[in-house]
């Protein structure tokens, strides 16, 4: 959003230059101006000051002044999870829901996108039906974590990548390595069909950096070593999976995925690094004190509060602000014109929009019997009532 587009909102602001009191009057207007000012970017205070001008005043205004009703489930709702910043299949399937309780609904309307939701449900209950019964193979003692980083050694000695580094392993390693080995050739098999078999390598190279970085914050702990900031960023922001995870995601996107894609998308473009940090940052937050219970590596609270000698408080304060700018970064990437075809850089919001869902108050990955089931039960089991 350009400077001058933010500036459409110096309307709704008094003489005195703060947002017009008269505004929380108009309560869906309110909430739509909060749900506008998530698009900010840097540089435009006027947005800044709306989020923190309109987040205030529903707050205020849901506790005290809303009776029961649709439209504060809607303040509330939206007061903790942004339109913008949520997962756009469940964000579809609340809003059916919704619409279906307004007086004036097209009744043809609804019964399509009831329809669609439960086709594409379908669809998408097959695809992890399959995943699943692969994954079931992958069932071993050992740790997975851990299986990868003593991977390593084998993975890129050498920069090898061949079925011979099988003999190397100890047998409880030899499964996964060699399910990993056969889904990346029947993709490069896959992909040489249509003339892009190189996409593949720039996977397997992003698993190669990923299983380093691993490596490297093992090494920090067997040594109860605090790396810096800086070092904790680097590393970590690629152990969070986040760059590998979004470079394996393009391969099955079709004759789109050029292998230019892949050479931007492995470059550590701005829109991965935002999302790779937002994704680090609010797991490390959530999961910091359960995690340091037991041996693990600091996480980058405990090196923000080393490096700059606060309190555990002031550093999850500034990680959120740092979330934050990361978000900002996100937008203002999505928002400006660009080579990358909108469809990539939205697989990408989406990454960042999974941590926002299921990462903003608690680890939802660890702690899967809540809201992650909840999800899950919404997007794969639970099909729409048509009638």
């Amino acid at each position: 959003m350009e400077q001058q587009h933010a500036d459409v909102f110096e309307k709704f602001k008094d003489a005195n230059g703060n947002f017009n009191e008269k505004l929380v009057t108009d309560v869906e207007g309110l909430l739509e101006l909060y749900e506008a000012s998530h698009l900010r970017i840097h540089r435009e205070d006027i947005l800044d000051e709306a989020f923190e001008f309109t987040s205030t005043k529903l707050k205020f205004i849901a506790t005290t002044k809303l009776r029961p009703s649709l439209l504060e489930e809607q303040v509330k709702y939206s007061l903790s999870q942004s339109y913008h910043q949520g997962l756009p299949r469940l964000e579809a399937r609340r809003f059916i829901s919704i619409y279906e309780q307004h007086p004036n609904h097209n009744q043809t309307l609804l019964t399509l996108a009831k329809l669609d939701f439960n086709y594409l449900q379908n669809l998408h209950r097959k695809e992890v039906s399959d995943i699943c019964k692969w994954w079931k193979e992958l069932d071993v003692a050992a740790n997975y974590h851990m299986l990868e980083i003593e991977l390593w050694n084998v993975i890129t000695g050498f920069w090898r990548w061949d079925i011979g580094c099988l003999n190397d392993l100890p047998e409880y390693m030899k499964l996964i390595y060699e399910s990993l080995y056969n889904i990346y050739e029947e993709a490069e098999q896959e992909l040489g069909k249509h003339g892009r078999a190189n996409c593949i390598r720039y996977a397997i190279k992003e698993l190669q950096k990923t299983i380093q970085a691993y490596m490297t914050e093992a090494k920090w702990l067997k040594n109860n070593y605090t790396p810096t900031m800086a070092e904790y960023i680097q590393t970590s922001a690629i152990s969070s999976g986040y760059p590998v995870l979004i470079t394996i995601s393009f391969i099955g996107m079709g004759d789109l995925a050029t292998e230019d894609i892949f050479k931007w998308v492995t470059s550590k473009p701005k829109l991965v690094k935002a999302s790779a940090i937002i994704a680090r940052i609010m797991d490390d937050i959530v999961s910091n004190e359960f995690e340091q219970k037991r041996e693990h590596v600091a996480s980058i609270i405990e090196c923000y509060m080393r490096e700059f000698d606060v309190s555990r408080e002031e550093a999850i304060q500034e990680m959120k602000k740092r979330v934050t700018d990361a978000w900002k970064d996100t937008d203002e990437e999505c928002l400006k014109l660009t080579k990358v075809p909108i469809p990539f850089l939205t697989r990408i919001l989406n990454m960042s929009r999974f941590m926002d869902v299921m990462y903003k108050d608690e680890d939802c990955y660890t702690h899967a019997g809540g809201k992650m089931k909840e999800c899950i039960e919404t997007l794969l089991v639970n099909a729409v009532p048509i009638m």
